[in-house]
């Protein structure tokens, strides 16, 4: 729970850009969840490094937005501070031979856009991908291109990060520590990524584009609402999940407004107005069901709030 000083203190760093139970379903793609006790959106890096502090020194958990995209809010909300980077100062972008400099805030589709206008490729596999630079790195996200997984962890090859104690330091590929669907970024907020791209023609990186896209909408549900792919794919070969939970009867399933998609099993949407407890009762009840079918625990990909 915050304190008035605290509260005081943080309208002062911010200039008053701060909001008080804030409703996340605004800020999530899935457009489900309850309010952020504060909700921040710090202009510079400077205000931010400021705004954790006052928070930490009052023993106030902080936690990181991006995009709202993978992500379930809990119906209680989000205790304590909640910021996100959306400000000029953290969409930044800067092209340094085939390498590029992209801010945390900045979108996935506007990355792949950015490079394309600048005639470098490699990140075509993000197109489409909902979701910030931030984010995309702290989860290693990722998605089919033809016949292979690509991922963040393809093309990083440096973070910057602002540390629990205010230190800002730079993380290679090497020490973000990339797994399948995650990282060891566990403390501290990612603030830009350098990316290893390579020089290609526009109109080639364009067809790519196009293509990814036209798979995309054929074989995902953007019918409604939704956090993209609720599990992650299970067992050493990594079965898609969306496989074994079409094959346990599942596509269709529902509790309250939240329902598995009939176009992609691994999608759960909101039809309306689902709430959060609609949809873990519905993950579980798939987790289980796979289970029996299959004999795999389903893992989330998506990540609830609070945890």
């Amino acid at each position: 729970m915050l304190t008035t000083s605290l509260h005081q203190e943080l309208k002062q760093i911010t200039q008053g850009r701060v909001k008080f139970d804030e409703p996340m379903r605004l800020h999530t793609s899935f457009r489900i969840g309850g309010p952020a006790e504060v909700w921040l959106e710090p202009q510079d890096l400077e205000e931010l490094k400021n705004a954790v502090a006052a928070a930490r020194a009052a023993n106030v958990p902080v936690t990181l937005i991006g995009g709202g995209a993978n992500l379930l809010v809990r119906d209680a909300g989000i205790p304590g501070l909640v910021i996100h980077l959306n400000a000029p100062a953290f969409r930044t972008w800067q092209v340094e031979g085939s390498q590029v400099l992209a801010g945390a805030g900045l979108g996935l589709d506007r990355v792949v856009a950015l490079s394309r206008d600048a005639a470098l490729g490699g990140c075509e596999f993000l197109s489409g991908v909902p979701g910030r630079v931030g984010g995309a790195v702290r989860m290693n996200a990722g998605t089919r291109e033809g016949d292979r997984w690509r991922a963040m962890s393809d093309i990083v090859q440096e973070i910057r990060v602002l540390k629990r104690d205010g230190a800002v330091v730079n993380l290679s590929a090497s020490e973000i520590g990339f797994g399948y669907r995650q990282s060891r970024i566990s403390d501290g907020i990612v603030l830009d990524a350098r990316l290893q791209l390579a020089p290609a023609a526009p109109e080639e990186i364009g067809r790519k584009i196009t293509d990814l896209m036209a798979y995309k909408r054929v074989t995902q549900d953007l019918s409604a609402p939704s956090a993209g792919c609720i599990f992650k794919n299970p067992g050493p070969d990594r079965q898609p999940a969306s496989r074994l939970i079409d094959r346990a009867g599942l596509k269709g399933m529902r509790v309250g407004d939240a329902c598995v998609s009939t176009r992609h099993a691994n999608f759960i949407i909101n039809q309306g107005s689902a709430k959060a407890a609609d949809v873990l009762a519905l993950i579980s009840a798939v987790q289980y069901k796979v289970l029996q079918e299959h004999g795999l625990f389903l893992e989330l990909e998506v990540q609830v709030l609070p945890a």
